[in-house]
């Protein structure tokens, strides 16, 4: 009976040794070893090398720089921009989401900004009413495959206007729509004036 009795206290003991050993290498594997980081932070062990690259590694300090534009023109560009969607969000336009292209063509090809999509409001009510496919410029029989290619189209065809001296609605109305040339211009201009300076 005794020899019953050991061989239960044996088993006892092995069984607590054995558990004893398994928190204890838990634990060990829970709370690992640390390592002193950047600015008194701790981390990990197994970070020690990536610490050691990031403390030893010069800081690029020109990602900011490159990535957020000051430039003056970026913010006139962006003013522009604006300018042109709400004026056409305002009266349903489906070229207000084309204000970008409106404001990168007219840079293009060194006219007003406001040009083509005043012209587009005069014609076509901003492109809701139109007579051939992408045309919301009233530009005789032609139609587009887009928006886009309407606005570059159009764009380059002023921008002829312009490289003669034309550069006003006015001046570009004479050659433009000759026989209502006073009407069309003071509108075109009313609507540039809308959409902002």
């Amino acid at each position: 009976m005794k020899n019953k009795y050991y061989n239960k206290n044996v088993l006892a003991i092995v069984a607590g040794i054995l558990v004893t050993g398994s928190i204890l290498n838990t634990v060990q594997e829970v709370s690992p070893s640390v390592i002193d980081g950047l600015n008194g932070a701790v981390f990990a062990k197994e970070y020690e090398q990536d610490i050691e690259y990031i403390q030893t590694t010069p800081l690029n300090e020109t990602i900011l720089e490159e990535a957020v534009s000051t430039r003056l023109e970026d913010s006139e560009t962006l003013r522009k921009v604006n300018n042109i969607r709400t004026y056409l969000q305002k009266r349903n336009s489906p070229l207000a989401d084309y204000a970008g292209v409106f404001v990168d063509a007219a840079n293009t090809y060194g006219i007003d900004y406001r040009l083509v999509a005043a012209i587009s409001i005069i014609e076509s009510s901003g492109g809701l009413h139109t007579f051939r496919t992408y045309n919301a410029w009233g530009w005789g029989k032609m139609n587009f495959d887009s928006w886009e290619e309407g606005i570059w189209t159009v764009s380059k065809g002023l921008g002829n206007y312009y490289a003669k001296g034309a550069d006003t609605p006015s001046e570009i109305a004479r050659s433009y729509c000759p026989p209502s040339a006073s009407s069309w211009a003071s509108k075109v201009t009313s609507v540039m004036n809308l959409i902002g300076k």
